[in-house]
């Protein structure tokens, strides 16, 4: 296979880079290159004379180098010195530098001095010293050796790198909590021998002489490790000799030995830090070197998190990277500051991750082209600390210094721009997120106070939150939305390595938009895809995938050299903050976002939340908009959560331990607001739907009562919206859960038992139905008075399958009790009305259509008389044309189908058993006048629409089947009749006795199509059958018996004439 190389070609600009981490030894860069936040794949480019190639990255916010001597190259202060003189040449921004490694130690027991295996040791600068002895570096006098500049190195080490040694320093002897959490990260992960483990303290052996071991008692764990601080001394060759290293140590002080740092600090201003792998005498092996290589990286990577970069480092975008991103916004922003109409405050607000520094960093490069006479200041407000660093640094460049130690720099800088002899400038707040640090608290004044207003001068803010925004710049606030579709385009493109992979655009497309168009979560993406090498496809199939797989992608941190180092650079952690500060700030917003979490993010009814006082509740969704977490439409009881916000909040949930009661709290909720018919809500049903189903989908967490009871009334919702699918899974689930523990004569058991036998009738499963609601219906007649009302709906529901089971006597015996026990009840009220028109459909069945005529007229007159237009009045009007036309009266039967056609069914599905029945009676209406080219694509319609929902032997089908091969059959169709025919004339004599009338009707259709088309012998053969008297299928007045008989001898007629 052709290795890929594509990173190898990058070439790495030496610019961007401003910390030297030299690792002379191979495992010591190793434990660098496992520290990196994130590593640059390319290189630098290299001329002739150039020996060393370097490697690269990002810890701590900096961009760095590490620097290590090549295998086979002789260790010590020369190759060092070689080995800094080409980052000198190679890198002209380098800052400060870091010599990071192993050592040996130099313990003195008798000064209290218990250096260990294990330990790390750091040069303590000491006065214009780097903390480092050059031992061998001097000239023979008189006194003995002298040396060099008294052992003082010639350069000193930054003030930077000093400062923050010091600052861990404060912590002892506790300092090894702030470097302990990165060796953890590596301790395990695998070099070119083995992993970075701790050998452990019983193969820690010191000796005093070449032989003579010293005891010494184990450390307790929680201070495994010391950090020793003092002299290090650096020499050219490697000490193995104990007797010298005590010399050493007892001459100079020194708390380790050396080879590079002296050769590289003359060069490179570097901290030292070295981890202790032996004690430099013959007793030294290798086995110490991988653990202390880690160490004192861990040391080092915690030093860079103490040097934070205050200010956008050079690793920023440059102009013309992504220049086509937020144009609209960046003209915004140059008219609002530099138009006719100049203000002095602009805010920029938006949501976390949408770009908002990123647009403020463009705009300050564009500043600098267009305006250069402007000065441009950055505070970043992440913290208190980090803001205070910035007026310093601005302090500085202003030349502006205090006058008295009580003196505040923050309000000497505020006042030095407010008076114009700063001249023009633009102040960058960017971050401004938290409330208490920028606009204060009734102990502390905020940053607010501290900027300055001129005419001289912009203040452009960057912030999440809307109350800041308004708060700093009044009405002067440009909203950051998620970008286009071009400008999201844009950026993938241009932060995506591999290209070929964009030739897809299609999938592009679906990769963007299930990231929302935010710019964060598309730097993440194309940092995920360029790291990993990995196809768009496999990104999105991990999106895709369970909840918590998903979190960790949009959790995992990355290195991104286009955003503001020291946020979170992970689109799902990067909210944790704003998060924090509403559970601080509003309890009760922290409420709504938590339930908000757990369903549908978009389309969220304000009536299914969580109810609390008018001005608190008011307050809560203010801050929650105020955030951009939600979004209220145009409507102003509607909102859209943002679905990215969505699961990193139940992301914090979970890890703030709070998931599985606030997906209780969620549940208990939506099962006592869930309304059911009765309810003042009830009209809302639909729109809670999709927030039921979201909640219970989630089973990673436990069921209880609340669960099956918001299932329960789900279900009954999806029944009333005819989806009779869903409806029977609730209903299963519900019954089975309390079948579970309830006794059999339990009401909950039974209202749930019973809805699954109506579930189970309206999927035609008449027999499991049957079975069901006749238990029911006797277990109830046994506990419940006749007219209560859950004892009325069961036996309802048990007449109507026995109507569809041609039970129809029996149907009609419940029916008119149910309408007898119900005659108290008012006149228009809903159940008495519907058990009237069970009781017609009944009545119609039987043959008794006069009956059933009276009643349904009178239902639909009060019905009309309610204004009520729902489905049961659209299934009474129906029932009246049925009766209509099985009387005769034709036309007023089509004409009641055609209006219900028109103006009612359209309002239920297409496939909706109600409205194929009513469009299939119009087509058998049209086939009694004889309009049979109106008829077939009825009936074609109706068939393509039930082969596509009911089995191929269900009895509705075979019979509008039947109907269309009889339309066929009267049209000239033959061929196309014979074709269903067979099939239904089969399926009929497996499971329909031999006098069915349904049998008998195909059985006679398929003979008169055989004969037709000169099939005369089989045609008899069915006739013949049917009509013999010895058989006794056709009683005599039995309305197809004279159909047969002179269609039989039509057939022997015409096998006479042609014998066929």
């Amino acid at each position: 296979m052709k290795r890929r190389c594509e990173d190898r070609t990058v070439i790495l600009d030496p610019e961007q880079y401003k910390v030297a981490w030299i690792a002379p030894l191979e495992i010591e860069a190793r434990a660098a290159l496992c520290l990196l936040d994130e590593r640059h794949h390319g290189r630098f480019p290299v001329s002739r004379g150039d020996d060393y190639i370097f490697e690269a990255g990002v810890m701590g916010g900096h961009n760095i180098i590490i620097a290590t001597l090549p295998a086979g190259q002789e260790y010590g202060n020369g190759s060092a010195a070689a080995l800094a003189s080409q980052l000198k040449k190679c890198f002209p921004n380098l800052w400060f530098g870091l010599l990071v490694g192993v050592a040996a130690g130099l313990p003195s027991i008798s000064r209290g001095r218990d250096i260990r295996l294990g330990d790390i040791l750091v040069g303590l600068p000491d006065g214009n010293s780097a903390g480092l002895i050059a031992y061998d570096l001097g000239k023979e006098t008189e006194d003995g050796f002298e040396l060099l500049r008294h052992g003082h190195s010639l350069a000193m080490a930054e003030p930077i790198v000093r400062s923050a040694i010091g600052n861990i320093k404060l912590l002892a002897p506790k300092e090894s909590e702030v470097f302990l959490p990165y060796y953890e990260k590596i301790a395990n992960l695998d070099h070119a021998t083995g992993t970075f483990a701790d050998p452990g303290q019983d193969n820690d052996i010191l000796y005093d002489d070449e032989s003579q071991m010293i005891q010494r008692s184990s450390r307790p764990a929680h201070i495994r490790s010391r950090v020793w601080y003092g002299p290090i001394g650096s020499g050219d060759k490697l000490l193995k000799n104990a007797e010298k290293r005590n010399l050493l140590r007892d001459k100079y002080d020194i708390i380790g030995l050396e080879m590079e740092a002296a050769g590289t600090i003359n060069r490179i201003p570097v901290g030292v830090i070295r981890g202790v792998c032996d004690y430099g005498d013959r007793h030294k092996n290798k086995g110490w070197q991988p653990y202390e290589a880690a160490m004192a990286a861990s040391y080092a990577r915690a030093l860079l998190d103490v040097i934070r970069p205050s200010l956008p480092s050079a690793s920023d975008p440059r102009p013309e990277v992504n220049q086509q991103q937020r144009i609209a916004i960046l003209q915004a922003l140059e008219e609002m500051a530099f138009g006719q109409d100049q203000v002095n405050r602009i805010a920029l607000v938006g949501l976390g991750g949408v770009g908002k520094t990123q647009i403020a960093l463009q705009f300050a490069h564009e500043v600098k082209e267009k305006h250069p006479h402007y000065s441009i200041f950055w505070v970043p407000t992440l913290s208190n600390e980090g803001a205070e660093r910035a007026y310093v640094e601005i302090a500085k460049r202003l030349r502006v210094q205090k006058t008295d130690d009580s003196d505040d720099v923050k309000e000497l800088v505020c006042k030095h721009l407010a008076s114009g002899e700063a001249g023009k400038w633009l102040l960058i707040v960017d971050n401004a997120d938290d409330p208490d640090l920028i606009l204060g608290t009734e102990q502390k004044r905020g940053l607010e106070e501290y900027l300055p207003l001129s005419d001289n001068g912009v203040v452009l803010i960057t912030t999440r939150t809307r109350q800041i925004a308004v708060d700093l710049a009044q009405s002067d606030v440009l909203d950051v939305q998620e970008m286009d579709r071009e400008e999201a385009i844009h950026l993938f493109t241009t932060s995506l390595i591999q290209k070929p992979q964009l030739g897809n655009e299609e999938l592009v497309l679906e990769l963007l938009t299930k990231l929302t168009f935010l710019p964060l979560a598309i730097a993440q993406a194309s940092a995920y895809l360029n790291k990993n090498k990995a196809p768009i496809r496999a990104y999105l199939k991990l999106l895709e995938g369970a909840e918590s797989e998903v979190s960790k992608v949009l959790g995992r941190e990355f290195g991104d050299n286009t955003r503001y180092k020291g946020t979170q650079n992970a689109i799902g952690t990067t909210w944790i903050v704003s998060f924090d500060q509403i559970q601080k700030l509003d309890p009760l917003a922290v409420d709504l976002l938590s339930f908000i979490s757990y369903i549908e993010p978009k389309a969220i009814p304000q009536s299914i939340l969580p109810v609390s006082a008018p001005a608190e509740f008011e307050s809560a969704i203010g801050t929650l908009c105020s955030y951009s977490f939600l979004a209220r439409r145009e409507e102003a009881d509607t909102f859209d959560m943002h679905s990215l916000v969505h699961t990193a909040t139940r992301d914090w949930l979970r890890k703030g331990e709070r998931g599985r009661q606030s997906f209780q709290d969620a549940i208990s909720h939506l099962a006592a607001r869930f309304p059911v018919e009765g309810d003042f809500n009830y009209t809302l049903r639909s729109e809670y739907v999709p927030h039921a189903m979201r909640l219970l989908s989630r089973n990673d967490q436990e069921r209880g009562d609340d669960t099956y009871t918001l299932l329960e009334k789900l279900g009954w919702s999806f029944a009333r919206d005819r989806r009779f699918k869903e409806s029977s899974e609730c209903a299963e689930e519900v019954f089975k859960w309390r079948r579970s523990f309830l006794p059999e004569t339990d009401l909950l058991r039974l209202r749930a038992e019973t809805t699954l036998g109506i579930a189970y009738a309206d999927r035609r499963q008449f027999e499991d139905a049957s079975e069901i609601l006749s238990h029911v219906v006797k277990t109830q007649s046994g506990i419940l008075a006749e007219d209560e009302p859950l004892r009325l709906i069961a036996e309802y529901a048990l007449a109507s399958v026995y109507m569809n089971v041609k039970r129809v006597e029996d149907a009609i015996e419940i029916f008119e009790h149910i309408v007898d026990v119900e005659k108290h009840l008012d006149e228009e009220d809903d159940s008495r009305l519907s058990s009237k028109k069970g009781l017609a459909d009944a009545y119609l069945a039987n043959g008794q259509r006069e009956e059933a005529i009276d009643i349904l007229q009178h239902i639909i007159k009060v019905r009309k008389r309610t204004q009520d237009n729902n489905f049961d009045c659209l299934a009474c009007h129906y029932s009246l044309g049925i009766a209509l036309l099985g009387s005769g009266q034709t036309e007023n039967a089509i004409e009641i189908f055609e209006r219900l056609q028109v103006t009612g069914m359209e309002t239920l599905e297409e496939s909706d058993q109600l409205r194929l029945a009513n469009e299939h009676s119009l087509g058998s209406a049209f086939l009694q006048l004889g309009r049979i080219k109106d008829a077939v694509p009825i009936f074609e319609h109706v068939v393509e629409m039930e082969r596509r929902i009911l089995p191929e032997n269900d009895s509705s089908l075979l019979k509008y089947e039947q109907e269309l091969a009889h339309a066929y059959l009267v049209d000239g169709r033959t061929l196309d009749a014979i074709n269903i025919l067979e099939h239904v004339v089969g399926f009929n004599r497996r499971t329909l006795p031999e006098n069915d009338q349904w049998r008998l009707a195909s059985e006679r259709d398929l003979a008169a199509a055989y004969q037709k088309v000169g099939r005369t012998r089989e045609a008899i053969e069915i006739l013949e059958r049917a009509v013999s008297a010895k058989s006794g299928i056709l009683a005599y007045n039995y309305p197809y018996r004279q159909e047969f008989r002179r269609l039989l001898l039509d057939c022997h007629d015409k096998l006479k004439e042609t014998g066929n």
